[in-house]
């Protein structure tokens, strides 16, 4: 009897290890105070550490490998004991956001939590090959991307008082206009790129949300692999992708979720003899993610 279903390819390819260690060295937000202006630069560094470099893009093929200084382990989300008591506090003007009192958990970004989820659900939508998994990661990834606009938008008004941006009940701003004007207001000019793949996978999985997710029209719903594959793929450029295109456009560091989930393992179906237990792919993977520059 033969069985199919989603899985992650076992390993990614050379060059997608290779623009994954550059992105975390050029782009995360780790607490190395080097500023590397160009690949070689990252190279010398890892030279002076004692790594080489080609050896460890060969290690980090395998994607449980860590890239050693340049990706953060810390998460957004941090627990609080009993009796004790946690906030956040705005940088800039001091005020606390957000107070606990354990136990409890609080987190520390809205937006990098969303990403979290997304990522994890992107990844048990292949392992349970689930089209429900897929809508949540599209939801929260969605999510993530909206509160990071909302992010610089608060950095914004903290320091421009006369020239707030506000989304609320009583003035509610579209996510196209936060695109549109927000974008270009809060970085002097310089408008969100929609020519790159990334905003176009951006607008397959809006559809997905808004059509299947969020508005249902019907009562049922149902995906093939094959679609639910290609899905699982793209999220990674139309969700990890446009977030990293944000971050370095506003300059700011990336957590390391958002780069590990742009550069995760493709998702393909096989097909499995359940007398032998082995895997045959029966869809090619989808477009491997696109290395980011800067």
């Amino acid at each position: 009897m033969r069985e199919h279903r989603l899985q992650l390819r076992p390993k990614i390819s050379r060059k997608t290890s290779h623009e994954m260690i550059l992105m975390f060295a050029k782009h995360g937000d780790h607490n190395e105070r080097n500023v590397f202006k160009s690949d070689a630069d990252v190279k010398r560094y890892m030279e002076h550490r004692g790594i080489d470099f080609e050896k460890l893009v060969d290690l980090c093929r395998n994607f449980k490998e860590n890239v050693p200084y340049f990706e953060n382990l810390v998460g957004s989300t941090w627990s609080i004991s009993a009796g004790c008591k946690a906030a956040v506090v705005d940088k800039v003007g001091g005020k606390e956001k957000c107070v606990v009192e354990g136990p409890g958990t609080i987190t520390l970004s809205t937006y990098w939590a969303h990403a979290e989820t997304a990522y994890k659900a992107r990844t048990d939508t292949v392992e349970a090959s689930s089209f429900t998994e897929l809508q949540t990661a599209i939801v929260s990834g969605m999510a993530s991307i909206e509160a990071y606009i909302n992010h610089r938008a608060e950095l914004w008004n903290n320091t421009n008082p006369k020239e707030m941006l506000a989304d609320s009940f009583t003035k509610k701003v579209s996510f196209d206009e936060k695109v549109d004007v927000w974008i270009p207001k809060m970085t002097g000019g310089t408008k969100l790129d929609k020519g790159t793949r990334n905003w176009m996978d951006f607008q397959e999985l809006k559809k997905i949300r808004d059509n299947v997710s969020i508005h249902s029209k019907v009562s049922g719903m149902g995906t093939s692999f094959a679609e639910l594959a290609k899905n699982a793929n793209i999220i990674r450029t139309g969700i990890s992708g446009l977030l990293i295109q944000l971050h370095i456009l506003f300059k700011e560091r990336i957590p390391s979720v958002i780069i590990r989930f742009f550069f995760a393992p493709e998702a393909e179906v096989v097909e499995f003899n359940n007398d032998k237990n082995k895997p045959y792919p029966v869809a090619p993977a989808d477009r491997s993610p696109l290395g980011c520059s800067g």
